[in-house]
């Protein structure tokens, strides 16, 4: 059974201290092609869809991460930054819906740095006429990765693993703002984010591992 080593002492894994170049820039090459098809998808989307300048919300945001959720047994520990940006198509008259990409991208000492691009949808109903409150869930795919070559164990011995993998992730994202703020010519949304995203396949014993996410940030749109 493949375990690793954290801060449960009964896991075992840990990261290599070789420094492998190719397998450093094979990372650097899926970041390139996951921003390539981030782009592509935006070209797509646009293309397709004929809307005013007011339907389109961008969103910039960062925070803290860790691989918690809150349930028993899992605390808040080894927390990384994290940075975050989308594009929202808001629909509806009242715009109390939206559906758009997020690209992410998050540090961690012991997991390793991901980048991750998912589609996100939202209902974003609003409660005392300026508080938009949220909640929203979609799908995604994340590419987590070491500068280094980690070790695995594979119950007898150590051996050479992949210093990135990876994986599926499903997102829910709770979140509250004050719509808004006009800052001519933008309308401005201050919000703040719980996001946990659920990442299947990243060990045999573990899955799925969640991820929880702290944001703040804003959200903006021409008038």
């Amino acid at each position: 059974m493949k375990t690793m080593k954290t801060e449960n002492k009964n896991r075992k894994f840990v990261p290599g201290s070789k420094f492998s170049r190719d397998k450093f820039l094979n990372l650097n090459l899926e970041k390139f092609v996951l921003f390539v098809l981030l782009v592509f998808l935006l070209l797509q989307l646009s293309a397709k869809v004929n809307a005013t300048k007011d339907s389109w919300q961008y969103t910039l945001s960062s925070g803290v991460h860790s691989f918690y959720a809150p349930i028993e047994n899992l605390k808040w520990n080894n927390s990384g930054f994290v940075v975050s940006g989308e594009i929202n198509r808001l629909l509806g008259q009242k715009q109390l819906f939206s559906a758009g990409l997020q690209l992410q991208h998050g540090q961690n000492n012991y997991q390793g740095d991901a980048t991750s691009i998912q589609l996100l949808g939202q209902f974003l109903p609003v409660v005392f006429s300026k508080m938009e409150l949220g909640i929203g869930t979609g799908a995604g795919y994340r590419f987590s990765g070491y500068n280094s070559s980690p070790l695995i164990w594979n119950g007898s011995g150590w051996e050479n693993a992949k210093n990135y993998k990876g994986m599926v992730q499903i997102p829910l994202q709770l979140s509250a703002g004050y719509r808004s703020i006009n800052i001519s010519p933008l309308m401005v949304t201050p919000f703040v984010a719980y996001q946990m995203q659920a990442l299947f396949g990243y060990n045999p014993d573990i899955s799925p591992l969640p991820d929880s996410s702290l944001m703040f940030g804003f959200k903006f749109k021409f008038k």
